[in-house]
């Protein structure tokens, strides 16, 4: 009997074993082609024809051989994607080393400008300006107050020092003192907050107001008035 060497892929041996339990690899694929061919009695005469044979494991083949083609294919065009991404990323470095190599493209950061603010600018955030709390801050005091008096503050000396006010602050003081009826501490921070408590207290420690318990009113001095 004349030998043939044939080539299978796995997946195609895989399938031809399976149909032949038991059997060794050799055994079960003359087997599968002797029942392919019609039995055993067909091989054994000598006209058995080899070219027949070789189409019909062709055909079994043909398709995962295609399948391997088509993969290949895919493989070929994600690797040309990559080779061109590849390219791309190169001509960018390029162009960013070029960019940087530029003095021109070398910023220096310029330092941001704190704007100072004005002392009555300060005086409207903080509302009421004590002069023992800037005492060392500020060298000329004296040039300070008046600054801020000539700009539409209330400066009052109490207990030897001044106590500069901003005005729209000391209208709505005044306003929320005349309603004030209780000389309550408690009751007096909740009215008047913790600023206005504080500008009341210096006041009425200056000598500068009172509580009329009478009239249940907080009254201001004649000296002050």
């Amino acid at each position: 009997m004349p030998k043939i060497t044939i080539e299978l892929p796995y997946e195609a041996l895989e399938r031809i074993v399976k149909n032949y339990p038991g059997a060794l690899i050799e055994e079960a694929v003359r087997k599968f082609i002797i029942d392919s061919l019609g039995g055993e009695t067909r091989i054994t005469q000598p006209q058995v024809d080899e070219s027949k044979i070789q189409r019909f494991l062709q055909d079994m083949i043909n398709p995962f051989t295609a399948k391997i083609d088509d993969v290949a294919r895919r493989l070929g065009s994600v690797v040309e994607v990559l080779d061109s991404l590849s390219e791309r990323v190169k001509n960018l470095e390029e162009e960013v080393r070029s960019i940087k190599s530029k003095p021109e493209a070398q910023i220096t950061p310029q330092p941001s400008k704190e704007v100072k603010k004005s002392a009555i600018d300060v005086l409207k955030d903080q509302k009421v300006m004590y002069e023992k709390d800037i005492a060392s801050k500020i060298r000329n005091r004296d040039a300070f107050f008046e600054k801020l008096r000539r700009e539409g503050a209330i400066v009052i000396e109490v207990k030897g020092q001044r106590i500069a006010i901003e005005p729209d602050f000391w209208r709505d003081f005044k306003t929320s003192l005349e309603s004030l009826s209780t000389s309550n501490e408690s009751e007096i921070k909740e009215k008047l907050g913790r600023i206005g408590h504080n500008l009341l207290k210096s006041l009425w420690e200056g000598g500068l107001i009172y509580y009329d318990s009478i009239n249940k009113k907080w009254k201001f001095t004649e000296e002050f008035g």
